[in-house]
């Protein structure tokens, strides 16, 4: 775990992103791969010597990755990763169902056949033989390009931070179980119903998608999960 925290410090600090940002990157991606467990401490200097930095970058990603969701600030106990809880995913899940349909609908008038084919390229460099982060990342940007046309920035970085978030829980279910079969199908059904102008259609799959994505992950989940692991 330690040689990957060390690879994910390399290349994101190598990267075009401000260095909280940078770290914020890596720091994320390790607890989506499991380098952080949940309630896990997050120590400032310990991460600060992975990377080769001072504190006050460390500080700042940490204050994001608190912002986001992922990781709490408690009294006398130090930022720690978020617990997870079924509560917590059916939460994030509930907010997605409300907000991105929505985002759909504003979008689809403004979208053009190369928004389309765009959405199409990015689905199809998905591999269901390597669900991790990279998939995650394409699987977002996938949905995020047919959302980018809504003209609602504070929406989109709302979504952001539910996808964001629920990476948490998607990862480890793809990894154990995979993706659904009908997976693939219902992203291009959701491209050909905008291609026809069917936009209430679009809408509806989109909809079923988390909705289906809810009952599927919850099936995996533990029925509690302990909120107060120490070090």
């Amino acid at each position: 775990m330690t040689d990957l925290l060390a690879d994910l410090a390399d290349r994101h600090v190598r990267g075009r992103d401000g260095l909280p940002d940078a770290i914020a990157r890596a720091l994320r991606e390790a607890i989506f791969e499991g380098v952080f467990a949940p309630n896990a401490r997050l120590h400032q200097d310990d991460i600060a010597q992975q990377f080769g930095v001072s504190r006050v970058p460390v500080r700042e990603a940490l204050a994001k990755l608190v912002t986001e969701g992922l990781a709490v600030q408690r009294f006398n106990k130090g930022i720690r990763v978020a617990p997870l809880s079924r509560t917590d995913f059916q939460d994030i899940m509930e907010m997605r169902l409300l907000l991105e349909p929505h985002a759909l609908r504003l979008s689809a008038p403004h979208l053009e056949g190369r928004d389309y084919d765009d959405a199409e390229k990015i689905l199809e460099q998905v591999s269901p033989s390597a669900l991790g982060s990279e998939a995650a990342a394409l699987h977002w940007m996938f949905h995020n390009r047919l959302y980018s046309c809504s003209g609602r920035p504070r929406l989109l970085t709302q979504i952001s931070s539910l996808q964001i978030a629920i990476n948490r829980y998607v990862l480890p279910v793809w990894r154990t179980v995979g993706l659904s079969p009908e997976w693939g199908d219902t992203h291009h059904e959701i491209v050909d119903a905008l291609r026809a102008g069917d936009v209430d259609e679009a809408a509806r799959v989109t909809g079923a998608q988390i909705e289906h994505a809810m009952h599927r992950m919850l099936d995996q989940l533990p029925a509690t999960v302990s909120m107060d692991d120490e070090d």
